[in-house]
């Protein structure tokens, strides 16, 4: 089960021992649920796939700037930072069709189950953000910017209380880069960052086009039983 589809698991487990086992109800259930469940899945992010992809982006705007010596230096240290990442258990299978090429959730429908190859995807970022049924305001989206800042800052509690005052349903969205291809890609622009950066630009420019998005729809894993966890939405 991909590492993302068990955490939803784990939440609705969670969900139904806590109400079985006769504890007092929470304020918002479905605020705590999306606490909870985004707050193992951003402990599941890559750190390290993280800093290689902020350094891939650098490269290639030194690369812009005509720095050819700062490029090789940032895709020398992303290719070393990838390779740790390949190592830090947060990737996941995927076929690439499953996942979502934008942010937006609303994607055509697929009929058939995707029969794509089986890819390994490294979450290297996530965030909070208003359920797409949730009518957009200026209060509803400060509350969530600030819910997102308290999240990647650790501290999951002050984030469940801020969605929970506010009462903003939102999801999670996890974004991911096919780890193999961009290892692949980023070897390339190091092989041709001084003997033609136009082409080492060009590899950098497709990784960053790689990548996917995930969403775990926290609210519907609060409303289900243990016996029906949530996966992440295509």
């Amino acid at each position: 089960m991909p590492a993302m589809a068990q955490t939803a698991a784990q939440a609705t487990t969670v969900a139904a021992a806590a109400a079985s086992s006769g504890a007092p109800a929470a304020p918002s259930p479905a605020n705590a649920q999306l606490a909870n469940l985004a707050a193992q899945d951003f402990g599941r992010l890559s750190v390290d796939g993280n800093t290689a992809f902020e350094e891939l982006s650098l490269a290639r705007q030194a690369i812009y700037d005509g720095d050819l010596d700062t490029a090789k230096k940032l895709i020398a240290s992303a290719q070393i930072a990838l390779e740790t990442a390949k190592a830090d258990n947060t990737a996941f299978q995927k076929a690439e069709d499953e996942l979502m090429p934008t942010k937006t959730r609303q994607q055509p429908p697929r009929p058939l189950a995707s029969t794509g190859k089986q890819v390994a995807w490294l979450p290297i970022d996530g965030e909070l953000v208003l359920d797409e049924t949730v009518e957009p305001t200026p209060e509803k989206s400060a509350a969530l910017a600030a819910a997102n800042r308290h999240l990647k800052a650790g501290n999951t509690a002050r984030a469940s209380e801020v969605l929970r005052v506010s009462s903003v349903d939102a999801d999670y969205i996890i974004a991911a880069v096919p780890l193999e291809q961009t290892r692949k890609d980023v070897a390339q622009a190091a092989k041709f960052i001084k003997s033609n950066p136009y082409k080492a630009s060009e590899a950098l420019r497709d990784a960053e086009n790689a990548v996917r998005y995930a969403s775990v729809d926290i609210q519907g894993a609060g409303q289900q039983s243990a016996g029906a966890p949530t996966a992440p939405s295509k």
